[in-house]
């Protein structure tokens, strides 16, 4: 008997915090590559960016479920966070490979990194264990890196011109908001004064 193969998503990010914006790139990707399950992956450093998170990695997996809380195709994988040193996503795709055999898997990038892609570790390998799905950033245009055997799947989803640095700002400034955050997340983040 044919059974079809699960097509799973993984969006790492620092999520520092989580907020609208990521909500609905999952949901365009979802809904338009018919995914049965896409995964937020909270990366422990991320190997591009000097600074670490700013809140701490309890906070962060607290706010992400917080976030999807409700979305019954909405999960979070927190294998970044139990490995020492920066978040390699070859690293990840590794282990989830043995964990979802015969499955279809990918990651969810921005147009923001398509160009450094080519300096992921070990992209010549990452791309033929994955596809990734790409979602439009405001400010950013698709610009094809010249990596050959990449597969990349485009979605079209409603630009939100959101930053988790904004957000950050904005609340260390105690300035509205404007709906950027989920309520549950925004009401978490006044309780513990994160970010303040």
């Amino acid at each position: 008997m044919y059974r079809e193969k699960r097509r799973i998503a993984f969006f790492g990010g620092t999520f520092d915090p989580i907020h609208t914006g990521h909500l609905e790139m999952a949901r365009a990707a979802r809904e338009e590559l018919g995914l049965h399950r896409v995964y937020f992956v909270p990366a422990s450093r991320n190997p591009f960016k000097e600074d670490g998170p700013q809140v701490s990695d309890e906070d962060r997996v607290e706010m992400i479920n917080l976030a999807i809380a409700g979305f019954p195709w909405f999960g979070i994988w927190e294998g970044e966070l139990d490995r020492e040193g920066p978040s390699y996503t070859l690293e990840s795709i590794r282990y989830i490979e043995r964990v979802y055999p015969n499955s279809h898997l990918f990651w969810i990038i921005g147009y923001d990194q398509l160009d450094g892609l080519s300096g992921w570790y070990g992209i010549e390998q990452l791309i033929f264990k994955i596809g990734f799905i790409l979602v439009a950033r405001p400010g950013y245009r698709m610009e094809w890196p010249a990596i050959p055997g990449l597969t990349v799947y485009p979605v079209r989803n409603r630009l939100m011109d959101i930053s988790a640095t904004e957000i950050r700002r904005r609340l260390k400034a105690g300035q509205p908001l404007n709906g950027d955050l989920p309520e549950p997340v925004e009401a978490y983040i006044r309780k513990k004064g994160l970010y303040q």
